[in-house]
């Protein structure tokens, strides 16, 4: 059973432009304020103000408060979705999950079935997909600046049953139409992490 198809969400036609000229704005003040001033001297500077005035001391004296900083490296764990990754990073290659009860393929990849509860094995997965409903975005974190207005949406490979909520190239245009075809792209340096791949559109026959 195929995943539903859910409706398209679009923004107005009114106010682009003006949401145009604030993306660019925002995207140039940005950059100056990350070359100009790097995030760890910004939070020196923030503790530095706070130390300024005395220690606070809450209630009746019992608990005594001076602000510091924390700065940790740290690694984590894909766990059972490690191959999806793994992949993904080494070979530029998508992996779901196909049931082995029912046969349900699952992407992005899941241990258990969610129609059955029985497990999954792997099964690479399709670069194309279709469309089953997205939004434009206009703005966007330091990642996707030079890709501003870009769509997000539910891509469902075409050898899959369910899709992944990911990043679509919009090639010039303002909406993607849910069915719309797609193929996965890859970034040139990937480090193993979802935003190495996004979507574009196909060429229409």
């Amino acid at each position: 059973m195929g995943a539903p198809v859910l409706p398209t969400v679009l923004f107005p036609s009114w106010g682009l432009t003006e949401l145009k000229n604030s993306t660019e704005k925002a995207k140039e003040t940005i950059k100056k304020e990350l070359k100009s001033r790097p995030l760890e001297s910004m939070i020196d500077e923030i503790i530095a103000e706070r130390l300024k005035p005395e220690p606070s001391v809450l209630g009746r004296g019992d608990y005594f408060e001076i602000p510091d900083k924390m700065v940790m490296f740290y690694k984590y764990s894909y766990g059972g979705q490690s191959k999806f990754f793994h992949e993904l990073k080494e070979n530029a290659v998508l992996y779901g999950a196909k049931c082995k009860s029912c046969g349900m393929v699952y992407f992005p990849p899941r241990t258990h079935c969610s129609e059955c509860y029985s497990e999954t094995s792997w099964q690479r997965v399709s670069n194309e997909g279709i469309v089953l409903s997205s939004t434009t975005s206009w703005y966007a974190t330091s990642d996707f600046f030079d890709v501003v207005p870009y769509a997000v949406g539910y891509v469902k490979p075409l050898d899959a049953d369910t899709g992944i909520l990911q990043r679509i190239d919009l090639r010039g245009k303002e909406v993607i139409e849910p069915g719309t075809k797609v193929t996965a792209r890859f970034r040139e340096k990937r480090i193993g992490v979802v935003s190495d791949f996004w979507y574009e559109m196909m060429e229409q026959d």
